[in-house]
């Protein structure tokens, strides 16, 4: 065979190859190409900034188009730079941390430094994986400059109605002592001791709910209140009122549990009632005694207990009495739901078991 019969077979091989690779390959190559149009489309139509970094170096390799808008740089600027260039120096070593690190998906707040130096609060997510042997870090930055200013603002709020919610807490309390104080005038003026001590009676149940604003006031929870505090301040008030000059103990017992305010106010008034009641009436006839008063959870309930080892009592006159104390435990009772039981027998014993009522449980009810 020729020279020429051997070129011209020869070009009729690559043609025929040519068409063959053309017919074969290209409308793969065509369609692999235009998915890599349509992910870079979508990546670029992503608000959040997205980097491409390689391992270990730091060197960044791709970047889409929110990234360079919001940073003020160009596609083609980006693969000359680091990606320290991009981060504030305190987070240098955290970010080398992440690249060596173990976890392969990490999120943190921090921020991103724009070409002009200005920086962008983001939160930033990095995924970590290989790609033909190779390790990349994915930097999925997310700006946070509204999401800051809300929390702010909200901050902001919320101390606002913490303070109005503080002096409101404090005028109730002082409207109520200027009420017990008036009280207090009356008295003076009246010469009846039966009326004098109704007066005072109504005056320490308004220092009771008193007390409560109070420790509210001074706390700063505004939507709880720690009851066993509460409750031997209650009681020292009530000593000194009623058992001045006289040997009697008033020992408290109680868990550290937190009470909403619409249960500590009856709970209150019922502990002042059962504590009066007995410093006025368990010890006739002595100058001693002891009063104890016990409150801990039981389960999903809370039992206060008031007991003390004076003369005791009829079970069923007080049942039957029209006193307005026991008729208040009584109602006060029912306003938590609760149950009341009680004994004369050596020495009196009241015992109120109610439902836990916590702020937290009206929120999720």
């Amino acid at each position: 065979m020729s020279d020429r019969d051997w070129e011209t077979l020869r070009e009729k091989i690559i043609g025929f190859g040519e068409k063959s690779v053309r017919k074969s390959y290209y409308p793969r190559l065509q369609e692999s190409m235009a998915e890599l149009e349509r992910f870079r489309k979508l990546l670029d139509c992503a608000d959040d900034a997205i980097f491409l970094v390689k391992i270990p170096g730091g060197e960044l390799v791709d970047a889409n188009r929110s990234a360079c808008v919001r940073l003020g740089y160009s596609t083609r600027d980006i693969p000359g730079h680091m990606v320290y260039d991009l981060l504030p120096g305190e987070l240098h070593n955290v970010f080398r941390g992440i690249m060596e690190g173990d976890e392969d998906k990490v999120t943190m707040d921090g921020r991103l430094l724009k070409r002009d130096g200005d920086e962008v609060p983001v939160e930033i997510k990095v995924n970590l994986l290989d790609f033909k042997g190779e390790r990349y870090a994915v930097l999925v930055a997310r700006d946070i400059t509204e999401r800051l200013r809300m929390e702010s603002e909200l901050t902001k709020s919320l101390r606002e109605k913490e303070v109005l919610l503080s002096e409101i807490h404090h005028r109730v309390k002082n409207n109520l002592q200027i009420i017990s104080s008036l009280l207090s005038l009356q008295s003076h003026g009246i010469d009846d001791t039966s009326c004098r001590a109704i007066l005072s009676e109504s005056q320490d149940r308004i220092r009771s709910m008193a007390l409560i604003h109070e420790q509210l006031y001074r706390s700063g929870d505004f939507s709880s209140i720690e009851f066993s505090s509460y409750a031997s301040r209650l009681l020292k008030n009530l000593k000194r009122s009623y058992a001045a000059g006289k040997n009697i103990e008033v020992s408290v017992d109680t868990e550290s549990v937190k009470l909403s305010l619409e249960t500590s106010i009856p709970l209150g008034l019922i502990l002042s009632e059962l504590v009066t009641n007995a410093l006025k009436h368990a010890f006739k006839g002595r100058d001693s005694g002891n009063i104890i008063v016990k409150f801990k959870k039981d389960g999903d309930y809370c039992v206060l207990e008031v007991r003390d080892d004076g003369v005791g009592f009829n079970e069923e006159k007080i049942r039957n009495s029209a006193s307005l104390g026991f008729r208040l435990v009584e109602i006060l009772t029912e306003q938590l739901d609760g149950s009341l039981t009680y004994s004369g027998e050596n020495g009196g014993l009241f015992r109120i078991r109610f439902r836990e009522t916590l702020y937290k449980d009206r929120l999720t009810n």
